[in-house]
């Protein structure tokens, strides 16, 4: 089953920051705990890790993007899944 990558909350005050470096690309493999990107805030940088295995199948918020905790940057499922209903229900809550 198909799941989310959500921004985690820091720990600190911080609630936005900007995609950083990327780890992973579209149509990777994943295992999970696999760091995929960093994220930038004023004041750390911190790494987001997959929350399951499978194949990293939509990546929503390339490098520079700000974004929030709690926002879904990507999606990961299996390899021939059919993800477009969560992927539609995504991109709907970011619009």
């Amino acid at each position: 089953m198909a799941a989310k990558v959500i921004i985690p909350h820091p720990g600190t005050k911080q609630t936005q920051g900007t995609i950083g470096m990327s780890f992973k690309q579209e149509g990777e493999a994943v295992e999970k705990g696999d760091p995929l990107c960093t994220v930038e805030t004023e004041k750390a940088s911190m790494e987001v890790e997959s929350p399951c295995a499978g194949v990293l199948r939509v990546i929503l918020s390339p490098r520079d993007t700000l974004v929030s905790v709690g926002d879904c940057i990507a999606i990961i499922g299996e390899a021939h899944e059919d993800i477009s209903a969560l992927e539609r229900e995504v991109r709907r809550e970011k619009a």
